[in-house]
């Protein structure tokens, strides 16, 4: 391995370090459904080395330049621009864990929303890769939820970052509840009763369990309250077609089309 190889990888551990001690940001309010176990799930050495077994040299050069770049820049505040690169660099080169761990570097400096949202989403993405091992999913899990909180703390109004958390949740629930996450949206469906998006992501859930006459009721709730939503009318034509009911279907599949174009 050379010597910008190696530099690369002994700054990353450093971050990941940093990351894995940091201290999260979350509303107090939240505090008992924050616990998630232990966050140090995987070690730092096997992460690195899965990820420089992925790169390709131009990566490796790149993240090196990168790197060095960052190391040169002396005041934290002027660090964000080129913890992008690094964010997107990693990113790019399939390795959404690392490059939440740089998005979580920017939000900490900036610490707002849009920053926090990025990094929660980030390690979302993280969560749905294929063929991740169960410690990496553990931390990502752990570390989206703790940018989720962070959103919702900034923005405690939004519904959005709430329903984010609450499919984060079901997209690894937690070992102690693992009905939380579909538990906080029903909470969400009693709070925001007129949110179309609360139940379009009901009617996800319900699918993936194969309840679809329960995802027709949630679309139709959705389509009731925003009848230009393609989100909410897309799939319940499929689901209409599911059920076998054809005019309905067809209706809503022209609605889609006009919708979508």
């Amino acid at each position: 391995m050379g010597k910008a190889q190696w530099i690369a990888v002994a700054v990353v551990s450093g971050l990941l370090l940093l990351t894995y001690w940091g201290c999260p940001v979350r509303p107090p309010e939240m505090e008992e459904g924050f616990a998630r176990g232990p966050l140090q799930t995987t070690g730092l050495e096997s992460l690195i080395r899965a990820a420089r077994n992925t790169l390709q040299p131009a990566e490796i050069a790149t993240l090196a330049s990168l790197e060095t770049e960052l190391e040169a820049v002396d005041n934290p505040a002027d660090q964000p621009p080129v913890l992008e690169q690094l964010a997107a660099a990693w990113y790019q080169a399939g390795q959404p864990a690392i490059s939440g761990i740089y998005a979580k570097q920017i939000a900490e400096i900036v610490n707002t929303e849009d920053a926090w949202s990025i990094t929660a989403t980030t390690f979302s993405i993280c969560l749905k890769k294929e063929g991740l091992d169960e410690k990496t999913r553990q931390f990502c899990a752990s570390q989206a939820e703790q940018a989720y909180q962070a959103t919702i703390s900034l923005d405690p109004q939004d519904a959005d970052h709430r329903i984010n958390l609450a499919v984060s949740y079901t997209d690894y629930p937690p070992r102690d509840n693992p009905m939380k996450g579909i538990l906080l949206l029903r909470e969400l469906e009693q709070k925001y009763p007129d949110n179309p998006r609360v139940y379009t992501t009901l009617a996800q859930l319900a699918l993936k369990t194969n309840q679809v006459e329960r995802a027709a009721e949630r679309l139709e709730k959705a389509v009731a309250l925003d009848p230009e939503n393609p989100e909410a009318v897309c799939p319940l034509a499929r689901v209409y077609e599911s059920l076998g009911q054809a005019e309905k279907a067809a209706a809503m599949a022209a609605r889609c089309e006009t919708l979508v174009k």
